[in-house]
């Protein structure tokens, strides 16, 4: 069975803590991690807190324990709500907005690179050669792979419902109908994906806005 973790934003943070702080940090990580009455990310609201308050404790040179005290539960319940609070939720939904916006884009170019691909080792037909198409293709599909991943992870952070896996899977398919059943050298599955992303991004930018 896998070790249960908690998704934390701006993770790279960590490696710059000093060793008392990560301890510090970590009893934290700890205690949310067996917590079940929060969610994953109230709790990633926290996390993030105190992450921003132990970069500013290294700063002015507190000690760990001032910052996170040894019972964590009364650092917890202090950053359950309150400014701070509201500060790093809107702070984190812009974040992950953003994430999507992007991951968005470049899945809309790495899918067409994927479709392109296979319709050319089917028909035989590379742009370079096999050995070289092939590593472009599969650098894509990974691109692919992570963005629809954080994308997913995103949407069922703010439960924002299966409308967008469903529309995503019906615009592979109908992307792959038509590149396979269609000979025209303007490439509609370009255009359809680029529809999918604006369709997107249309929905989801008002049901971002009423997260805070």
């Amino acid at each position: 069975m896998a070790k249960k973790t908690l998704h934390v934003d701006n993770q790279y943070l960590i490696k710059k803590l000093d060793e008392g702080y990560q301890q510090a940090f970590q009893r934290l990580y700890d205690y949310l991690l067996k917590d079940t009455r929060k969610s994953e990310f109230d709790k990633s609201i926290i996390l993030n807190i105190a992450m921003e308050d132990c970069m500013e404790g290294m700063k002015t040179k507190k000690k760990p324990n001032l910052i996170i005290p040894r019972d964590v539960k009364e650092y917890v319940i202090k950053h359950s709500k309150g400014m701070a609070y509201k500060q790093m939720k809107e702070k984190l939904r812009n974040q992950d907005y953003e994430k999507i916006e992007i991951g968005s884009i470049w899945v809309v170019f790495a899918v067409s690179i994927v479709l392109f691909f296979i319709k050319n080792l089917i028909m035989e037909k590379y742009l370079i050669n096999l050995w070289i198409d092939s590593l472009v293709a599969c650098i894509a599909f990974v691109i692919v792979f992570q963005n629809i991943k954080i994308k997913y992870r995103i949407i069922d952070r703010y439960k924002f419902g299966n409308f967008y896996k469903k529309i995503d899977i019906i615009t592979i398919l109908a992307c792959i109908v038509i590149k396979f059943v269609t000979s025209s050298n303007f490439d509609i599955t370009y255009l359809l994906l680029v529809i999918h992303f604006f369709i997107t991004k249309k929905k989801m930018k008002p049901q971002f806005k009423e997260i805070i």
